[in-house]
């Protein structure tokens, strides 16, 4: 017997890059699997987002997070390596981009309105990269 679509709704994800799969109630429930846009020789920007955090959940595989401080440039820059089924948060105004390994699953939980309207992108200079790719628990091929 099925169970009625009014008490359950299924998500799922099993291409490359990121998918929506979930939103309800103001909230998006995303999927992220490995595509060259998380791979370390692709890391050329960071993002944040203005009107929501993001949280990342690491569910398969290897990531790392990385984060910056600073408001309309990056200040001090860190890497986190991620823990299986450990949810980060990321606060709104948080820079941040994340690494994976080809076998990653990332579960995201954002805001439903989050978009390119109301994120920004900043460039990572050479020096930025170079402090971070020695950081990162993964390297270039």
């Amino acid at each position: 017997m099925a169970v009625p679509e009014t008490l359950l709704e299924l998500g799922e994800f099993f291409g490359e890059g990121y998918k929506p799969v979930l939103d309800f109630s103001g909230w998006r429930v995303a999927m992220l699997r490995y595509c060259d846009a998380f791979d370390v020789s692709h890391l050329h920007q960071v993002e944040r987002h203005r009107e929501t955090n993001e949280v990342f959940m690491l569910t398969a595989g290897k990531a790392d997070l990385i984060l910056f401080t600073g408001e309309d440039s990056l200040a001090e820059g860190f890497v986190v390596p991620m823990k299986l089924n450990v949810a980060y948060n990321i606060a709104a105004y948080g820079w941040h981009h994340i690494i994976t390994s080809k076998d990653a699953h990332v579960v995201i939980f954002e805001r439903t309105n989050t978009s390119r309207e109301n994120s920004d992108y900043i460039k990572l200079n050479p020096e930025q990269l170079s402090t971070l790719k020695v950081q990162l628990r993964f390297k270039e091929a």
